[in-house]
């Protein structure tokens, strides 16, 4: 009875958070809803041309971010200070209100900031922020157009003056890429994760980039924004232009094989459901063509699945990425003490009321059995509440039957 009830549920609250999601769309449609009074809590749009007008590079950030109105989360700051460094002038728009001072204190970063009603979460966000600069005929003065939320930590530090230098660098080589983007998700089908999607004018002043948008329908729906917003926007747009992507297995595979003294790190910062490969490294031998080799069936072993988590941490400490997802505990890839000892590592120099914000929100947010008796939130959210020692998000037992058969 139990398994049947397992095998089912799913399916049930699939289809109520569809029909939820659909009727409050609805809602808001009769309402008159739409981009234009959505962003209407907004400063004035001259100040936005202004400074597009003034930026000698055209770059401009669309930063999504969703908070306590009364709070700006050092995390987001730090965000803030690399896009700024990068040349970037912002857009925060914000799913909800935010108080007076938590303005102004945006406003003194430099940022133009936007206030809307949660309607569609990120993908919402960025449709209606692109429809505003669109009507204004902004697009056409830009270069760059960066798609960005705070879903990641971003931890500053040492790693984050390592990814502006990388990323400068990147940007300035148009003439061979097309978009940027953090990571590449293989898990079920090729996309680019949209947390992070850097966009040159060849890719947003194109008909299909038009089309998508025009097409999306903003849903307050998790699987809806994946599917049919990140999914799609790679199939029918990315994947027909030239992509950089900035962190990847291979590169992550060389780093580690580098130096024998890196694979502790390794092992620390798998998986929490993955410590089967663990059996792969000899911390004891010194012979680093055995290590390295078994190393490489690690990165191998993982690589087709969604490198920001499975990777998350090892990025961090291999790739000097200054970013990793807010949802790696609550999703059951990583522990809280993985976590606080990567948050510690003196090489990362990161402010202690950074680690202690982090760690904090995780807390929080629990793992993947703190929703054991709310099934219906942790299907919202993506989470599978009856996940056991080897399972998370991805198929990691059956990696783990086929690594010991």
């Amino acid at each position: 009875m139990r398994s049947f009830f397992l095998r089912y549920l799913p399916h049930f609250y699939r289809i109520e958070y569809f029909l939820d999601s659909y009727f409050s769309f609805f809602l808001t449609k009769i309402t008159g809803s739409n981009f234009k009074n959505r962003t209407k809590n907004r400063l004035d749009i001259n100040l936005l041309k202004e400074k597009i007008e003034k930026n000698q590079k055209k770059r401009l950030a669309i930063f999504v971010a969703f908070h306590n109105s009364n709070e700006l989360p050092i995390s987001n700051l730090n965000y803030l200070d690399i896009l700024r460094k990068t040349f970037f002038e912002i857009i925060y728009v914000h799913n909800g209100e935010l108080n007076q001072d938590i303005k102004d204190i945006l406003k003194s970063k430099g940022c133009y900031v936007i206030c809307r009603k949660n309607i569609g979460q990120d993908f919402g966000a960025w449709k209606d922020s692109l429809s505003l600069i669109n009507y204004y005929k902004l697009t056409n003065k830009l270069e760059w157009i960066l798609l960005c939320n705070d879903s990641n930590f971003c931890l500053g530090g040492s790693n984050a003056e390592i990814f502006i230098e990388k990323f400068s660098r990147i940007l300035e080589n148009k003439k061979e890429i097309d978009f940027i983007s953090l990571n590449c998700n293989y898990e079920k089908m090729l996309h680019y994760q949209s947390y992070f999607l850097c966009l040159s004018n060849s890719v947003f002043q194109n008909k299909k980039f038009h089309k998508f948008w025009k097409n999306y329908i903003p849903l307050s729906n998790r699987f809806h924004a994946i599917e049919r917003g990140e999914k799609r926007l790679s199939k029918k747009v990315l994947n027909h232009f030239r992509p950089k992507v900035i962190y990847n297995s291979h590169e992550l595979y060389k780093n580690i094989s580098l130096n024998h003294t890196n694979f502790k790190y390794l092992i620390g910062n798998l998986p929490k459901s993955s410590f089967y490969l663990e059996s792969c490294i000899d911390l004891e031998s010194k012979n680093l063509n055995i290590n390295n080799l078994g190393a490489k069936k690690i990165i191998n072993a993982l690589e087709s699945y969604n490198q920001s988590h499975v990777f998350g941490l090892l990025n961090v400490v291999f790739l000097s990425n200054p970013f990793f997802k807010k949802d790696v505990v609550r999703m059951g890839t990583f522990s809280f003490s993985q976590i606080y000892e990567l948050l510690n590592l003196e090489k990362l120099q990161l402010d202690q009321f950074l680690i202690e914000e982090i760690m904090d929100l995780l807390t929080r947010r629990g793992t993947s059995y703190s929703y054991l008796e709310s099934t219906r939130t942790a299907y919202r959210k993506g989470i599978n509440p009856f996940g056991t020692t080897f399972d998370y998000h991805s198929q990691t037992q059956n990696l783990k039957d086929k690594f010991f058969n």
